[in-house]
């Protein structure tokens, strides 16, 4: 191989693996789009009134979202190496912040938009820093 073959051999490298790294940043928008669901998802559950609209939305709206969000995820075509090491501390703190969030807010503060508003920004940070570190990953 010549020096010149060698060079566009190197270049279609580096052009193929910058298009799969591209088409790889799906994961960001899906921890952004997980981050706002539980923020919402988190004012559902302590503010909404009566409680038949409050569970219904919870199971119904929730439902709805993660199922097109796996949908949606399953077409991706790539993912970045180690992105399940890096995107699982996120998921796991704002499962737990979500946790501790709805044990002392209900019943007790059921209402409370002061709380509620409090909460659902904690629930939903560790997610939202996820996306933006994955998205510069």
């Amino acid at each position: 191989m010549d020096p010149h073959a060698a060079r566009s051999a190197l270049d279609g490298a580096a052009s193929s693996a910058e298009r799969v790294r591209s088409r790889a940043r799906w994961l960001s928008t899906y921890m952004g789009a997980f981050a706002v669901g539980f923020a919402i998802l988190t004012l559902v559950i302590g503010l909404v009134e009566p409680p038949v609209l409050r569970y219904a939305g919870f199971l119904g709206g929730w439902a709805v979202f993660t199922a097109v969000m796996v949908l949606w995820a399953r077409r991706q075509p790539a993912h970045l190496r180690g992105s399940a090491r890096r995107m699982a501390p996120a998921w796991g703190l704002t499962a737990a912040a979500y946790g501790i969030a709805i044990a002392v807010g209900t019943p007790a503060r059921l209402g409370d938009v002061a709380y509620w508003s409090v909460a659902a920004v904690v629930v939903a940070t560790p997610l939202a820093v996820g996306a933006l570190r994955e998205r510069r990953a």
